[in-house]
């Protein structure tokens, strides 16, 4: 059992890596799913590196696991890369599990790998440390509010990015109902939204998408959404000017950097509170 666990698996493991590897160079691999495709795609370095790195972890561990046989040391410092790698893979997985709708199959035969090692070689007195850590390190993970890989905005019509109790979202929602337009309602809470609204550089709500086929009109603040369906209802012709979105700025006496809106077109949303305290004076 001992020289399964700390020689022959980690070779395995190191086999497995290297196989993987040497497909990806040649434009191949062992995991050709979309989930292996998306997995690439929440790093922010090429995906071979890591294959460099876990090749790089398995020779380590294969040789520890062999001078383990001579040392004690060695064998303490075993157990400190393996729990490394299983950790960081947890975390890796974990992420994945969270905000991709497919897993990668080949980085749950990795995390399979490491996890038999650990769970044939660990002292049943480690074990005991090692399973609650990975259960914290997940429990952590959904915590988070991380963006999922997933379309918001898929077949033609209106979605309005807003807040329930933003005063500016509910005049645009008000008019839109009263005059029969229908629109799908995004919550700005969710980070997808607000990671799209920090990337066209608004920072108020409300914001309408409209699509239609590939094209995608996007209208910021209140008045111009109103004014856009006004024009399009009553003059086809009418020229509709979108103004810029609203700047939100902080003062000297607030360590928030996102504190008011400074006019009428809608509410911040970094620090939504406490501009919607101010918008709903206005």
């Amino acid at each position: 059992m001992k020289k399964l666990s700390f020689i022959y698996l980690p070779i395995l493991f190191f086999i497995y890596i290297a196989v993987e590897t040497l497909l990806k160079l040649n434009h191949s691999s062992l995991c050709e799913s979309t989930g292996c495709e998306l997995a690439g795609n929440l790093i922010w370095i090429e995906s071979i590196y890591l294959n460099y790195m876990g090749m790089f972890t398995a020779l380590v561990l294969v040789i520890l696991g062999w001078l383990s046989y001579r040392g004690a040391v060695s064998r303490k410092l075993f157990y400190m890369v393996l729990f490394a790698a299983l950790f960081f893979e947890t975390l890796l997985l974990g992420y994945q599990y969270f905000v991709s709708p497919e897993m990668c199959k080949f980085c749950m035969g990795v995390y399979g790998l490491l996890f038999t090692i650990t769970i044939l070689s660990t002292p049943p007195r480690y074990l005991l440390m090692i399973i609650p850590a990975i259960i914290a390190v997940i429990t952590a993970l959904s915590f988070l509010n991380l963006p999922k890989s997933e379309a918001f905005v898929i077949k033609n019509g209106n979605y309005l990015i807003q807040s329930p109790s933003c005063p500016h979202c509910k005049k645009v929602k008000e008019y839109m109902s009263k005059e029969n337009i229908s629109f799908e309602k995004i919550d700005i809470e969710s980070v997808e939204a607000q990671n799209f609204a920090t990337f066209m550089n608004f920072n108020t709500i409300p914001i309408l998408l409209i699509k239609d086929g590939k094209n995608v009109q996007i209208i910021n603040g209140d008045e111009d959404i109103v004014d856009f369906f006004k024009n399009k209802f009553g003059n086809d012709d009418a020229e509709i000017v979108i103004e810029e979105s609203v700047s939100i700025t902080a003062t000297s006496e607030s360590t928030d950097l996102f504190q008011a809106a400074k006019d009428e077109e809608g509410c911040g949303f970094a620090s939504l509170k406490k501009v919607e305290s101010d918008c709903s004076k206005k």
